[in-house]
């Protein structure tokens, strides 16, 4: 009547996923507690795959909370991780991955140079 059809509508279908990307805001393990800092950069990333073209859409959550004892410390860890879904992967996320260095640490290599020192 006034148009509305199911071929109007904006849907999305799973099948036509090419692409997951998975983003975890939050602990997932003890020994690397993020900032407040990594985890706004984190909803950032998720913000920007579902406004920017292509445009994705959460496809799937995971919740996870678990409380570790260390020693006579407890340590409460907790985490979201978003499963967003793309008909194919953006231009932008493989221009962040090219900006991105390309280099890491040799942790003896450091222990070496201040050993010597």
């Amino acid at each position: 009547m006034f148009g509305n059809s199911s071929a109007e509508v904006n849907t999305f279908d799973i099948t036509e996923v090419g692409h997951i990307e998975r983003i975890v805001v939050g602990t997932t393990t003890p020994d690397k507690m993020p900032t407040d800092e990594d985890n706004k950069k984190k909803m950032a990333q998720i913000n920007r795959c579902l406004t920017d073209f292509p445009k994705g859409r959460i496809i799937g959550m995971e919740r996870s909370f678990s409380v570790i004892r260390i020693g006579e410390h407890q340590v409460v860890l907790e985490a979201v991780v978003y499963h967003l879904g793309f008909k194919k992967k953006p231009l932008w996320m493989d221009e962040e991955e090219k900006a991105k260095p390309q280099y890491g640490v040799d942790e003896e290599k450091v222990s070496q140079v201040i050993a010597n020192l």
